[in-house]
């Protein structure tokens, strides 16, 4: 039988040092390019494999990483898990993975039932646990979309309230002065935050904040539909809306397709399916959630193999998507796509 390949073996065949061929595994931005192409190179030569076996025995933990969201349902949170899948499989590491629901209790559960399963790392999706326990706890851990709360960990986001300020600003660009806000429960901290980042795009515009165009605790998208079908019924009505996240948008198009209306403006933080194929197609805030996870993905592989991250906090960018929707202006009415959109409405709600 022949030996089975180490990491040493392939550190002396490229000539470099254990340390940077473990860099080179887990796409550590530090290596240089030209060795990463050499180690790269000499592992496929060599028939390398992580002895999986042997790293569970060595650490202590399992070959397993846990992995908490709010809701695999929503449609951020199912590409974030599917990216953390693709990474850590590269790697022949296997994905536990746990629905919160917006409940704290649930939340406590899931980083407790991990911690006693002995995973080798977490990546958390953060909302109202107080975290103030994991100075306690040494299981390497990153934190993904939002800040834990009393808690510096490491975490992977983007700037929601420019993401807020960024959207609005595009509305009233387009000659909107009432528009509404969807979003989840106010303590969760992206809410806040991107309703705070609509409310200085306001301002800054010289137009007024109605309490009455401001929808929340809307955490699904049934209750997005509901919100929007209240909207129309009103006698005085807003011209565009912002979704503060994808789920609720496809909400308020159940509701909008339904109803046949072809001049509300809508633009959603975050994209989804379908979006791209109606017609006008929905504008986004790109919230890449898979750049996200895979950022959070090899920070935490990182952290796993001992290397220290520089910062604590990684912002990455946003813009929009310009599809359409985003960009009808406000006296824009444009009957002619209402039976497209009818038979898109019948199409969407099937799949659903």
């Amino acid at each position: 039988m022949s030996k089975s390949v180490r990491l040493i073996d392939v550190a002396l065949a490229s000539k470099t040092s254990v340390k940077t061929v473990s860099r080179v595994l887990n796409d550590d931005p530090r290596v240089a390019d030209s060795t990463r192409v050499l180690v790269k190179k000499k592992i496929d030569e060599l028939g390398y494999q992580v002895d999986l076996i042997a790293r569970s025995l060595r650490t202590g933990v399992d070959n397993v990483i846990g992995v908490i969201i709010q809701s695999i349902g929503d449609p951020f949170f199912a590409e974030v898990v599917d990216e953390i899948e693709l990474e850590a499989n590269r790697r022949g590491i296997n994905v536990i993975v746990g629905s919160t629901h917006g409940s704290v209790e649930r939340e406590n559960y899931l980083v407790q039932s991990f911690k006693q399963r002995r995973v080798a790392g977490m990546i958390i999706t953060p909302q109202d646990l107080d975290y103030s326990f994991m100075r306690d706890i040494s299981i390497p851990s990153v934190f993904i979309d939002r800040n834990p709360n009393n808690f510096e960990g490491e975490v992977v986001r983007v700037d929601d309230f420019e993401g807020g300020r960024v959207a609005t600003q595009h509305l009233i660009k387009h000659g909107h002065t009432k528009i509404a806000y969807f979003g989840d429960r106010l303590k969760v901290q992206t809410t806040k935050l991107r309703l705070d980042g609509y409310k200085k795009a306001l301002s800054e515009s010289k137009l007024p904040i109605e309490d009455e165009l401001i929808y929340l605790d809307l955490d699904d998208e049934s209750k997005a539909e509901k919100a929007t079908l209240e909207i129309f019924s009103k006698s005085t009505q807003p011209t565009a809306i912002f979704a503060s996240k994808s789920e609720l948008s496809v909400g308020i198009l159940r509701a909008i397709y339904a109803h046949g209306r072809t001049d509300i403006a809508l633009i959603s933080f975050d994209d989804f399916p379908f979006a791209e194929i109606l017609n006008p197609a929905i504008s986004v805030l790109d919230h890449s959630s898979r750049a996200l996870a895979k950022a959070a993905s090899l920070k935490l592989f990182r952290k796993i193999d001992g290397f220290d991250s520089k910062e604590k906090e990684e912002i990455l960018p946003l813009q929009v998507i310009e599809r359409g929707s985003g960009e009808l202006r406000s006296e824009e009415h444009t009957s002619e796509l209402q039976s497209l959109r009818h038979l898109v409405c019948r199409l969407l709600l099937e799949k659903k």
